[in-house]
């Protein structure tokens, strides 16, 4: 059934979740604030107050917005996600409310609910909060809903149809997103500057209706993506199939896609297709190629829930729609002690063993196409297959791949980002002629990277983690790997340069823990062996020297070209009285590096925070025998 809410008019209630906001509407249950909180009964309105009350009927443009998984950013950091979420909402919410005209009605807690007298005014209030929303480093995404329709006014309140609608459609926006009704869009469609497209019509939750929706892309995610043309592989997380038949497990399994959608959106190498714009393929059979085409995009991610006695069994499949064939599949159960920590456990275990074959699938893309017909993207891509090699010839063709790459899209943060780590393993390897200026340049990369999106999670941790080896700026390193961390709580590469840093500062248990999880999110990483070389970092600084050992050894199996491992694992066998293997890991070091000196290492390495652990790092590697 298709209602037009623009004309629509409201019959008189039969319930108190007919005449007020709808229950789990935005987080605003069915009370009123005019009325304390207590919930308004189909008795208290009669039928002669509702006729009383149409003279306050008004045509206004209605808007929810809401923080994207504000009750599980509380739950991990109550103080924070609320102070945040304060000062947002005073220092940029109501000041642009202000600006384009419009009013609030109220505060919903993670949230507030507005009108505009005009849709057009709402829609490009909308489009300045997302962007300037963006922009602030607060760790929240905004969704956004807007429709336009007649309400009734109660003191403060508004009741209507036409607001339970904007507040059952904010549950279909994506992070960053803004959607509008039918009635918006009529009123916007003349406007050349504001781009839409329709995501055809939405069930909306516990209303038994659908509505015609569209999707605004002039919004900050889509232009990203247009802008860069770097041909980023784009895809899309499809309904999960809810096969256990309860209502229940419906919003569980949705809160599940959104999160994995959220979870991707933080990929900065994605291109991610908004969960509203896949509703439209949820409860049937669907071809995947017809949904790639459909949709636009390269990758599929499709599933299957079902919950039973205290168990959750998941089964996910990420699809090239290209062909239809499956690249990898996950099937999983989980014991359901805690709701949420299952939901976040699902969403982490999918990506874990979907991604990597994702990035796969789009190397061996890469590899079957004519150089010359390389996008920025390509030549990235390219670079990172061959960087991790550590042979000197594959290294410095990575490092041009990464020049060209930011020569053909210079407003790509992610080639800018690698070449800063490429310039640092540069300097790491000993195959530097001008160290300080290689580092000088890492720096001035990764700050670039920075400068084109600051919520890039491999940029800032870059950043961070040349401020602290190069340059000894701990305090600077820290703070820009914390908001890599933030930016996304999933980048394993956040999580292992943060652990050097915080072992370098003293702190051995975060750094366990970081490199640890790092190791978790990516354990079929592509340059597994830098993991474990950095966890045999952290244990040794930890004073745990047999792990620290047997990690080294790990990750030189891999990579025996690794010197920094080499190093490390030189110090770890001395202080654990392994003289004999240190003078012969020592050796190995310099058949490597036979220009190394210790004079020349303390002028390009920044090891600690503490000198003394500095100055007995290079004691035990003149014990070994390296040279002065």
């Amino acid at each position: 059934m298709r209602v037009d809410y623009y004309t629509s008019k409201p019959s008189p209630p039969r319930s108190s979740s007919q005449s007020s906001i709808i229950e789990g509407g935005g987080g605003l249950g069915s009370s009123v604030p005019g009325n304390g909180g207590s919930d308004i009964s189909a008795d208290v309105i009669s039928g002669e107050k509702w006729l009383a009350d149409e003279a306050e009927r008004q045509l206004l443009c209605v808007s929810f917005v809401d923080v994207v998984g504000f009750s599980a950013l509380m739950r991990k950091d109550e103080e924070s996600t609320f102070f945040r979420w304060v000062d947002m909402r005073q220092e940029l919410v109501m000041p642009l409310l202000k600006e384009f005209g419009g009013s609030l009605v109220k505060s919903t807690g993670d949230g507030i609910l507005a009108t505009f007298d005009n849709p057009e005014a709402a829609v490009r209030w909308g489009q300045e909060l997302q962007i300037q929303a963006r922009q602030r480093r607060q760790g929240l995404a905004l969704r956004i809903s807007l429709n336009y329709c007649r309400v009734l006014r109660d003191g403060q309140d508004l009741l209507g149809d036409g607001v339970n609608v904007a507040a059952r459609l904010q549950e279909h926006v994506a992070a960053g997103g803004i959607i509008l009704t039918q009635s918006v869009q009529d009123n916007i469609s003349h406007l050349s500057e504001i781009q839409t497209r329709p995501v055809g019509e939405l069930e909306l939750r516990k209303m038994g209706v659908k509505v015609a929706a569209f999707e605004l892309t002039t919004d900050g995610r889509h232009m990203v993506a247009e802008e860069r043309q770097s041909g980023l592989p784009s895809i899309a997380v499809l309904p999960f199939t809810n096969i256990s038949g309860k209502q229940e497990d419906e919003y569980f399994a949705w809160g599940i896609v959104e999160d994995i959608v959220a979870q991707l959106s933080q990929h900065h190498d994605l291109t991610v297709i908004a969960r509203s714009s896949t509703l439209s393929f949820a409860r049937q059979a669907v071809d995947p190629q017809v949904v790639g085409r459909t949709l636009g995009v390269r990758y599929l991610i499709m599933g299957m829930l079902r919950r039973r006695d205290g168990r959750v069994r998941v089964s996910t499949e990420l699809l090239d729609t290209e062909n239809g064939q499956i690249l990898a599949a996950l099937k999983r159960d989980f014991d359901e002690i805690d709701t949420f920590g299952v939901q976040d456990e699902i969403v982490e275990t999918t990506l874990i063993n979907l991604l990597p074959k994702m990035l796969q699938a789009e190397r061996r893309r890469t590899m079957r196409k004519r150089l010359a017909s390389f996008s920025a993207y390509d030549m990235y891509l390219k670079a990172l297959d061959t960087i991790g090699s550590l042979e000197f010839e594959t290294f410095e063709q990575a490092g041009a791949l990464l020049e060209r790459a930011i020569e053909a899209d210079p407003e790509f943060p992610s080639p800018l980002a690698w070449a800063a780590r490429w310039h640092s393993l540069k300097v790491g390897q000993g195959w530097s002629t001008d160290p300080k200026g290689d580092s000088r340049k890492a720096a001035d990369l990764a700050a670039r990277a920075i400068r084109l999106d600051r919520q890039n999670a491999l940029a800032l941790a870059t950043y961070g983690h040349v401020q602290s080896y190069m340059f000894g700026d701990f305090e600077t390193a820290i703070d820009y790997l914390d908001r890599a961390r933030e930016a996304n709580p999933s980048s394993s590469i956040a999580w292992l340069l943060s652990s050097v840093t915080l072992s370098s500062i003293g702190r051995n248990d975060d750094a366990i823990k970081a490199a640890e999880r790092a190791l978790r999110l990516s354990p079929f990483d592509q340059r597994l062996f830098v993991y474990y070389a950095f966890l045999g970092t952290v244990y040794y600084d930890a004073g745990e020297y047999e792990k620290a050992i047997s990690w080294l050894q790990r990750g030189l199996a891999e990579n025996p070209r690794y010197t920094s491992a080499l190093r490390t694992l030189v110090v770890a066998q001395v202080a654990a009285g392994k003289a004999g293997e240190a003078q012969k890991s020592a050796a190995d070091l310099m058949k490597l590096e036979p220009a190394f000196s210790l004079a020349k290492y303390k002028e390009t390495h920044k090891h600690y925070s503490d000198p003394a652990k500095s100055v007995l790092f290079c004691e035990r590697l003149r014990q070994a025998g390296l040279p002065d």
